[in-house]
């Protein structure tokens, strides 16, 4: 696979990144293919039901819909030793391409990292394209009781919404 340009990259950042405050998360999990190594890997999204997202100049905006957190540039500690737990392929890093430090998925054989850019793509295992062939059965959901902070960007679609059936179902 090629990887894409700095400038491409860059233009797929979130433009604002702002405070995200959630009293729950999930951290969702598939596997994937290494577009390095091609071995087969874990990869992990956060997940949130509902948020409020504060922005820099401290207006906050109550969101009563589910999003994933895209450029997670920093994270609460609580939030981060669960996810570490579900996930321990998550870790923060620099990307090349983006040169921003966010918490990235790395491959469990050759070490890659599988960037947020490749992961939310189009085609990528939590891509619309992706997701809409495949439907959200094969993304494994561990839902955490612990209050999220996060300094990131936020995606919504169809495919979180199903994802927030299964997630908030009575078990």
């Amino acid at each position: 696979m090629i990887e894409p340009d700095r400038k491409a990259v860059l233009a797929a950042l979130p433009e604002l990144s702002s405070v995200i405050l959630s009293p729950s998360f999930a951290v969702l999990t598939t596997d994937h293919e290494c577009w390095t190594c091609v071995a087969a890997t874990s990869v992990s999204a956060l997940w949130v039901p509902s948020f409020v997202e504060r922005f820099d100049d401290g207006e906050e905006l109550s969101v009563a819909d589910a999003a994933v957190l895209r450029f997670v540039e920093s994270i609460n500690l609580p939030a981060a030793q669960h996810i570490s737990a579900a996930a321990p392929w998550m870790l923060m890093a620099t990307t090349k391409g983006s040169g921003t430090r966010y918490l990235v998925n790395r491959c469990q054989a050759c070490g890659a990292i599988q960037g947020d850019f490749h992961l939310f793509g189009v085609d990528g295992p939590f891509g619309i394209v992706t997701l809409e062939e495949q439907g959200t059965e094969h993304i494994s959901v561990r839902y955490v009781d612990c209050a999220i902070e996060a300094v990131a960007g936020i995606a919504q679609s169809t495919w979180i919404d199903q994802i927030s059936a299964r997630t908030l179902q009575p078990h």
